[in-house]
């Protein structure tokens, strides 16, 4: 049901050596999330649907919630993994949701950066955290400490 996809590229830090290149990476990853979330939407109305197919003829009262078990710091179903995995889906969905969101937010409201021009040799470092710009620093020099360790984004 679910296919093997490569996991989005989403380091803690990312650098950019223009508000160019940051904008066309927040606008390609803002796509990338949207994307997502409706490759999911599409997955969770099919096993909805079998689901539904499914409980023709059986009695809907009987229809519990979904059984979910602690397992240290994880949660496991092992009864009902159609329904455990439509849920797992739809929360994979709404998180891609907001994390497009999110970004759409940082990109409409980045213009101040425009206005600071980036000197050559400079540099804005992004910090994602779980996927979504969060802070923004812009280095008009170089700081040696960032040399090296974050690959810039031109």
């Amino acid at each position: 049901m679910l296919q093997e996809i490569k996991p989005l590229p989403l380091p803690g830090l990312v650098r950019f050596d223009s508000t160019h290149s940051l904008r066309l990476y927040l606008k390609n990853l803002m796509t990338q999330y949207e994307m997502e979330s409706d490759r999911y939407g599409q997955k969770v109305g099919r096993l909805m649907r079998i689901l539904q197919a499914e409980a023709i003829g059986k009695d809907l009262d009987n229809l519990h919630e979904v059984e979910w078990k602690r397992s240290g710091m994880v949660m496991l179903n092992t009864k009902e993994p159609k329904r455990g995995t439509l849920e797992l889906m739809i929360e994979v969905m709404e998180d891609y949701k907001a994390k497009a969101k999110r970004t759409g937010e940082v990109l409409a409201n980045i213009s101040a950066l425009d206005e600071l021009r980036v000197p050559a040799g400079g540099f804005i470092l992004v910090y994602l955290r779980h996927g979504v710009p969060l802070r923004i620093v812009v280095d008009g020099g170089r700081t040696p400490e960032v040399d090296g360790i974050v690959a810039p984004i031109t």
